[in-house]
């Protein structure tokens, strides 16, 4: 039994040297890759990455976080920002997206960025993963490590397999990043399950060859399977195989170049569709481009507003491969507008699509750049303005929000478009910019139609695009207007007609029907119109009526124009209409007073609705007149006077008519032809009256009231 002892004590001896031997030999194959050349060689893509993503100085994990952003020193990128997640041995590294930067799943978004994972396959490290997380770490999200020691498999993100006795798929699951998607860039295959691999984080990639891409759940169960491994004489050993989706192997992804990955989130379906080396870094295309749709169960986020943190996460390690990030595309960077006004400075008018401005005019064109909100400031702003055909631009400028100008040359004669490098970068403290360029439409010898032009501006984080609208540079024509009679007088009441002559340069090539004449009176503007065809040339009339003039004195200014915006001079006729009269329009001849019962006491009688009085005053608006009454005595047949008096009763005041004449009411005229009802307002308490004493004896009484109208004092 000794014997057996000692055989097998020294078979387990032997057994464990060799594997301790193997696992010193990969150590020293894993020897650090230089991290400088990737830097040299990287394509194009954003800065400001400070402003866009967290880079903790230490996981929650307790690990430190090997991540840091790199300038880029290529010099056909440049204002280029990398992240590089690893560089040696033994390292976790990873990057977070800002508050502001943060994933909106509810939105559709498109990520586009360059990834880097080494130049060596023997030497690769364990590579990096996209991750969609609502982990409540947040920004301090990766593997969770016993003693902080970094198990390369997880790449930082996927459960750790470290206790050989574990065997629930939920225990490893919880020691992922939670709540959380991710696409794996796996450059180092885990695919080791001896049974003394057990516990150690080698099994990941078990039945995958070779380097990969993969999807899957971090923080879910079924990612995870638990699989029994033995050994003579030792107890049972259990260690974790992944459950990859959609793997992609036998990769070549640690091949030194920089890969372009292309993210497309449809946020209805719930998919991520990665597109993977679809174009090279010179802007080729790519044959060997991967394209892979991810159906994303988005109830694993576990997110109440639909906001999500994105990033990378990557881990070496006893390799010493590099990874870095470079970022040419991101969704909601920044919100900016463009807009472009173009002005006729000479007509001081707006110009709009389709409008004329005449030639010589002096013409303004300015661009916009209004920057609304933003994770980043939209800097290295390139402004590349299509040029409108028959304007000449003399002077430019760039104006922005804080003050400063940026003088820039005018485009030559004859440009068709003219770029330009803003100086200052668009932010909240320093929002617009106005490209202004100032200059003359040509004088065109026959009518020159612009097009609508198109000014882009653009920068690695943002584009926007603006159109200035196509019109058309008129010819300019000197167009006369002559009208032989300029001064009039006319009575109230009659129309009035006006000849006048058009003459032009090329007054054979003018039809009537392309003049348009336009006129105001007193100040007020009248209906242009068109002159007829049916007219002779260059003839038009027009005619005023009479209820258009005031009487007295009126002011008409014509001038015209053709359809290309030449305008003429401006006539000025003066029309004088001479005053009507002022008179009686209606008057009763006979009118009565309400008959009167006598009892030996005093009485007042009303009017009979036989009463008529209406004034008519065609002297013009602004007129006055008085009107007065005056009266006798009322007598009978027989000539007995009856005991009475007239009054005028204007409210509570009573005046008594008599034969000198009272005046009962003034008016001044509303309009030109003004007629005014005395007794519109008269009541049967009000108004003329008679008042009889108690001496009245009965009868039949008639009397004369007298009307005077007079025109009224000044």
């Amino acid at each position: 039994m000794r014997q057996v002892r000692r055989l097998l004590l020294a078979g387990f001896i032997i057994w464990a040297s060799l594997w301790a031997s193997a696992a010193r030999v990969q150590a020293v194959d894993g020897s650090a890759e230089a991290a400088a050349t990737p830097l040299t060689t990287a394509p194009k893509g954003l800065n400001q990455l400070s402003q866009l993503f967290t880079l903790p100085a230490t996981f929650t994990n307790g690990v430190k976080n090997s991540a840091s952003i790199q300038k880029v020193t290529n010099a056909a990128a440049p204002n280029t920002e990398a992240i590089e997640i690893n560089s040696a041995k033994k390292q976790l590294g990873g990057a977070w997206s800002s508050d502001a930067n943060r994933f909106d799943i509810n939105q559709d978004a498109t990520l586009k960025m360059w990834v880097y994972l080494g130049t060596s396959t023997s030497k690769a490290g364990d590579g990096l993963a996209f991750v969609m997380q609502n982990d409540a770490n947040g920004t301090g999200a990766a593997s969770s490590y016993t003693k902080q020691t970094i198990i390369g498999e997880t790449m930082g993100v996927w459960g750790v397999d470290d206790d050989k006795q574990r065997t629930d798929a939920a225990e490893i699951a919880a020691t992922g990043i939670q709540n959380s998607w991710a696409l794996e860039f796996d450059t180092y295959s885990n695919t080791s399950k001896s049974y003394s691999d057990a516990g150690s984080g080698t099994a990941f990639d078990v039945g995958i060859k070779g380097q990969h891409i993969a999807a899957g759940y971090p923080g879910s169960a079924d990612q995870y399977t638990a699989t029994k491994v033995t050994q003579l004489l030792w107890a049972d050993r259990y260690l974790f195989t992944q459950n990859h989706i959609d793997a992609k192997p036998s990769l070549s992804l640690t091949d030194g170049a920089w890969h372009h990955l292309v993210l497309k989130w449809d946020a209805s379906a719930k998919t991520m569709t990665y597109t993977f080396n679809d174009i090279n870094p010179d802007g080729s295309d790519n044959a060997t481009a991967i394209t892979q749709t991810e159906a994303v169960d988005t109830t694993q986020f576990n997110s109440s507003d639909g906001l999500v943190r994105w990033g990378f996460v990557g881990t070496n390690g006893s390799n010493a491969g590099n990874s870095l990030v470079v970022f040419e595309s991101l969704p909601n960077l920044l919100d900016a507008t463009a807009a472009v006004k173009v002005t006729d400075n000479t007509k001081d008018k707006v110009v709009t699509a389709g409008s004329k401005v005449k030639a010589k005019d002096q013409v303004t064109y300015e661009y916009t750049l209004d920057y609304q909100a933003g994770a980043v400031d939209w800097d290295a702003i390139k402004a590349d303005l299509k040029l409108p055909t028959g304007i000449t631009f003399d002077t430019a400028e760039i104006k922005y929000a804080n003050g400063e100008v940026q003088t820039v040359a005018a485009p030559a004669a004859g440009d068709s478009s003219v770029t330009y490098d803003l100086a200052q970068a668009l932010s909240t403290s320093n929002p617009t910019a106005v490209i202004t360029l100032k200059g003359q439409a040509d004088d065109v010898k026959i009518n020159t139609a612009t097009t609508a032009t198109a000014a882009t501006f653009t920068s690695d984080k943002f584009e926007t695009t603006t159109t200035a609208p196509d019109y058309t540079v008129t010819v300019d024509q000197d167009i006369q207007l002559y009208i032989p009679k300029q001064s009039y007088t006319i009575d109230k009441g009659s129309d009035l007609k006006i000849t006048g002559l058009v003459f032009a340069e090329d007054s054979e090539q003018i039809k009537n029907s392309w003049i348009t004449v336009n006129s105001s009176l007193n100040g007020e503007k009248l209906a242009p119109f068109k002159m007829s065809d049916d007219d002779e040339s260059g003839v038009f009339s027009m005619v005023l009526k009479a209820d258009q003039l005031h009487v007295g004195d009126n002011e008409l200014k014509v001038h015209v124009v053709d359809e290309d915006e030449n305008e003429s001079n401006e006539v000025t006729i003066a029309i004088k209409v001479s005053s009507g009269a002022l008179g009686f329009k209606t008057i009763a001849a006979t009118s009565k007073f309400a008959a009167i019962t006598v009892n030996g006491k005093a009485q007042t009688a009303t009017r009979e609705n036989d009463w008529q009085l209406v004034v008519s005053d065609e002297r013009g608006k602004g007129s006055s007149w008085q009107l007065q009454a005056s009266a006798g005595d009322f007598t009978n047949e027989d000539g007995q006077v009856l005991p009475s008096q007239i009054v005028y009763k204007n409210g509570d005041q009573a005046t008594v008519i008599n034969g000198a004449g009272t005046i009962i009411d003034q008016h001044e005229s509303t309009s030109d032809s003004d007629e005014y009802d005395v007794m519109q307002n008269w009541t049967a308490d009000t108004g003329l009256l008679i008042e009889t004493n108690a001496a009245a004896t009965p009868g039949s009484y008639s009397g004369k009231i007298t009307w005077t109208l007079s025109n009224a004092p000044s």
